[in-house]
């Protein structure tokens, strides 16, 4: 079977130009909601929630990376690949093809748009109300025989713009929240840990940063981070891997559901909070008063005509490019060895001949194999934005 499915990819390659397109991933969460952007999310409600409870808040895009939520369902989170006899995931064949992946299958990012947000709260600690984030958490590996093992997720984030259509959103005093405040003391973090789904006194310890369109960001492995209520396009390392160090911003578990609520998505067998602090917050980085300055990027601007523009979107480890492309505009991207996964973030348009919309599910996200010269051709009454990412690249300083 994995042979007749190699040949089939092979073929659709060569019929369509190097261009595969995908049907869309979408994966549930128990732990946020959204805005009801790429599904109906933004609260937990019967006909809403799945049979576990949870919310469809994330696209993961050209994933071949399983899901790991504390209730999981295989094939959670894995992409599948439109071709004319079917479907395929991606997983399946993105090694055993070599004109998909090639040399570098191994550094293959998993991304995802996380549609995030709700009702507005009052936090406990008071302040305006808010449209909720993702909770407080860090990345530090998946913890096994009580300890946390491996590299935790490196993450990196771009805003793109909202006031286009389908969102047609003008967001205005939204922040995410990342590191540690300061003047903040390990007793402060550990007594807040303790204080998980009882109130919302660990996001006082964490400071906010005002959020807007073009906007990039990289949080690495141990840094606590709380993503703000924008719809948000990610790439990190291809894993799972999490503690949620508090609940939801303004909700409460019921004091039955809190023991278990804690155990899964805060301790996750780290024993205590003692632990979890020690083994998941690296204290240099979380304390850095040069946190934005390193890690907060503006898109740096690779192309640009009257036909609209190339920027760069991603930084250190991540690369990914936005085209952006006027109506009537074109531009060619020339064959390289890299390749890469596209969305469609607003507009129609054609890629190598072959109509992308926005508005059309099996139309909004693709995969460019490697040495594969693309054509973008903006078809559309407005703006034609495509976003990218590509395969991880080697390490580089924060400078």
């Amino acid at each position: 079977m994995a042979a007749v499915e190699a040949a089939a990819v092979e073929a659709q390659l060569r019929r369509d130009r190097g261009i595969l397109f995908a049907r869309p991933a979408i994966v549930h969460r128990g732990s946020y909601c959204g805005r009801s952007l790429i599904a109906p999310n933004s609260e937990f409600k019967e006909g809403v929630v799945d049979a576990r409870g949870y919310v469809p808040v994330e696209w993961w895009i050209m994933s071949k990376t399983q899901a790991l939520n504390p209730i999981c369902i295989e094939g959670e989170g894995l992409t599948k690949l439109l071709l004319d006899g079917g479907e395929i995931a991606f997983a399946s064949v993105a090694a055993a093809v070599p004109a998909l992946l090639g040399e570098y299958a191994s550094k293959w990012p998993l991304t995802k748009v996380l549609d995030i947000g709700g009702k507005p709260v009052v936090p406990s600690f008071g302040g305006d109300p808010e449209s909720p984030p993702i909770p407080c958490h860090v990345h530090a590996g998946q913890v096994v025989n009580g300890r946390c093992q491996g590299c935790g997720k490196l993450e990196a984030y771009f805003l793109p713009p909202l006031n286009v259509p389908p969102y047609n959103l003008d967001l205005s005093g939204v922040f995410s929240r990342f590191g540690l405040a300061e003047g903040v003391t390990r007793d402060d973090v550990l007594a807040a840990l303790r204080q998980f789904g009882k109130d919302d006194s660990l996001y006082s310890l964490v400071p906010k940063y005002p959020l807007g369109p073009w906007q990039s960001w990289t949080i690495r492995p141990k840094v606590i981070h709380s993503p703000g209520p924008w719809l948000t396009f990610e790439i990190q390392t291809p894993q799972d891997d999490y503690n949620m160090l508090a609940w939801q911003l303004g909700n409460r578990p019921s004091a039955a559901a809190l023991p278990d609520t804690k155990e899964t998505q805060q301790i996750r067998g780290l024993g205590s909070e003692e632990a979890l602090l020690e083994q998941t917050v690296d204290w240099e980085l979380n304390t850095d008063r040069d946190f934005k300055s390193k890690w907060f990027r503006e898109p740096g601007v690779i192309a640009s005509g009257e036909w609209g523009r190339v920027i760069r979107i991603f930084y250190f480890e991540f690369y990914g490019e936005g085209f952006e492309l006027q109506p009537g505009g074109k531009y060619v991207r020339a064959a390289e060895a890299r390749p890469f996964a596209a969305i469609v973030w607003s507009g129609r348009g054609t890629v190598n001949g072959h109509a992308v919309d926005r508005d059309i599910t099996e139309r909004r996200e693709f995969f460019v194999a490697p040495h594969t010269e693309v054509q973008f051709e903006n078809t559309g009454p407005g703006a034609l934005l495509v976003y990218s990412v590509f395969p991880l690249e080697d390490p580089a300083p924060a400078s």
